[in-house]
């Protein structure tokens, strides 16, 4: 079955009420739009989920697809009095077949285990890149009772040429086609992390205007300006989401869908987007 649905998801630790309970404005209309989002997955309910994180495993030159049989992580407040877990059980077929039409298009991929070839013990650690979207994700499945879909986790290096990333995100388009799986995927993405001076990456004018770039590109399905972006203007604005978002690209690209919903805030040093894609 053909992708329908992909999104891009932030994963700012403030999002989630549970152990943030006291979020301002701008970060209550992300966590909605976060929360409606879910809601439209769980009501297409796919077979997999594939999601793209640039926190996990770092391989240099290469994109790891994770073929571990579960994987799982825990997020902590600040003060370390509340936290989250979230377990998933992997598709490692589909992760596989994903691996292996990467390998015929001579794509940098390598497929990653740990622990145990199978079983109990064969189980990969969630980074926040990962566990935020996925928490989202279950609790809209446990609100209407159903069990939340497979995944398969994979974790795009920086220093991959850009056209292999999209030629990624079109080899994941055609093993959907080809194993009849209706799948949904998500770009976990922050944007740009240089919007305040006390901030860690310092301020910087690229910042507003990368963001800028991104919430109009979204909304007027231009997402293929991504391809002329300059690296050193990257690298003044400082986003961790164009590697995840050239994989959407290729997605979208080859299903020609287009944007649904498109929210942007900037409450901390970076900007966040939750948009969709049908």
């Amino acid at each position: 079955m053909p992708i329908h649905y992909t999104a891009i998801m932030p994963h700012g630790f403030n999002l989630i009420s549970e152990i943030y309970p006291d979020m301002g404005e701008d970060w209550e209309r992300l966590s909605q739009a976060m929360i409606k989002s879910s809601l439209e997955i769980c009501n297409i309910d796919p077979d997999v989920i594939v999601i793209a994180s640039p926190h996990n495993l770092r391989i240099v030159e290469h994109i790891g697809i994770i073929t571990s049989e579960w994987c799982e992580g825990t997020l902590w407040n600040d003060d370390k009095s509340k936290n989250i877990t979230v377990t998933s059980v992997c598709d490692r077929s589909f992760g596989s077949a994903i691996y292996m039409k990467a390998k015929e298009n001579n794509l940098p991929v390598v497929a990653v285990n740990y622990g145990a070839a199978s079983g109990e013990y064969s189980t990969h650690k969630m980074d926040w890149g990962t566990i935020i979207p996925l928490w989202f994700i279950q609790e809209a499945y446990k609100a209407n009772n159903k069990s939340p879909p497979l995944i398969v986790l994979v974790t795009p290096s920086r220093e991959i040429p850009w056209e292999n990333l999209v030629q990624f995100g079109e080899a994941i388009s055609q093993v959907s086609d080809e194993y009849e799986k209706e799948v949904v995927f998500i770009a976990s993405a922050d944007h740009a992390h240089a919007h305040d001076e006390e901030g860690p990456y310092g301020y910087d004018l690229s910042a507003k205007e990368f963001d800028g770039f991104m919430t109009e590109w979204i909304r007027e399905n231009k997402l293929d300006n991504l391809e002329g972006l300059s690296k050193d203007f990257i690298e003044s604005a400082k986003p961790d989401s164009v590697w995840q978002m050239l994989i959407l690209l290729g997605i979208i690209r080859s299903k020609d869908l287009k944007n649904k919903d498109c929210v942007y805030e900037c409450p901390s040093y970076y900007g966040m987007i939750v948009a969709s894609f049908q």
